[in-house]
């Protein structure tokens, strides 16, 4: 899909990942509606993108609310006419071990990280049927969705979830709804940053350095793009850059 003149809904919009893709979008010629609860912040950046020539709109929205979700799919709809991009990126990481008695944060990780996406999902599908099909939703997982993470159980269990509910939602292409995942490695994203320096060195590290958000947000666009993507899963990572993973269960494209 040419995002030139189409419509895009990009939750966690007001900074990193989310901020990166509006701004990519929108100068390739789409109309953003940027979703966030960062209402200052987002409110700023998409005046920034309609002073540079794009076009965007700013919707204050708590992912956890279904009302919230479809009142930001409403504006879209009112405010320019349909929505045919779909990014669900918003999201949170792991605080705390939640093996101790006293840590319940991890259901807030679950609450984010799964459930409003699958949430999100079901109410952009139900959207896209209303306007005659067509269309591209991209999920936000995380190699941590591919890999291991004993040092955060919970956020690999939810983004494992994200793969597997973008792969197993492949089926919708019948009706020209792409539904596929990107799985970025560790993104210099205010998440990131908030976990300190040294921990962003080890991570870097780790992995041979450290992604930008614009990095990611390329590979968003590359799934807007490409028609022959459905159910696939895209990484994002420093040693190999954009791939696919292979993973079994189905035919890969």
């Amino acid at each position: 899909m040419d995002p030139n003149g189409k419509v895009a809904v990009i939750s966690g919009a007001a900074s990193g990942i989310g901020l990166a893709t509006s701004k990519l979008l929108a100068s390739n010629g789409a109309s953003v509606v940027m979703i966030d609860l960062q209402a200052e912040a987002g409110r700023k950046e998409a005046s920034e993108i309609e002073a540079s020539g794009g076009k965007a709109h700013f919707v204050e929205t708590d992912v956890l609310k279904k009302d919230d979700l479809q009142h930001a799919l409403d504006e879209a709809v009112s405010r320019f006419g349909r929505v045919d991009i779909a990014y669900n990126n918003a999201g949170i990481g792991e605080s705390g071990d939640f093996l101790q008695p006293d840590n319940d944060v991890w259901q807030r990780t679950l609450d984010i990280d799964i459930t409003a996406v699958i949430q999100a999902v079901r109410l952009e599908v139900q959207l896209m049927r209303s306007q005659g099909g067509g269309g591209v939703i991209i999920n936000t997982a995380s190699m941590g969705g591919l890999l291991p993470m004993p040092t955060s159980p919970i956020y690999a269990v939810a983004k494992a979830g994200v793969v597997h509910l973008s792969r197993s939602l492949g089926y919708l292409a019948a009706e020209g709804i792409r539904v596929n995942a990107i799985c970025p490695s560790f993104t210099l994203t205010p998440l990131v940053q908030g976990a300190g320096e040294a921990a962003i060195e080890m991570m870097k590290q780790e992995i041979g350095g450290i992604l930008q958000p614009e990095d990611i947000a390329q590979g968003v666009l590359e799934l807007v793009n490409d028609d022959s993507k459905a159910g696939e899963v895209m990484r994002v990572t420093v040693r190999n850059g954009l791939d696919y993973a292979h993973l079994p269960g189905r035919k890969q494209a």
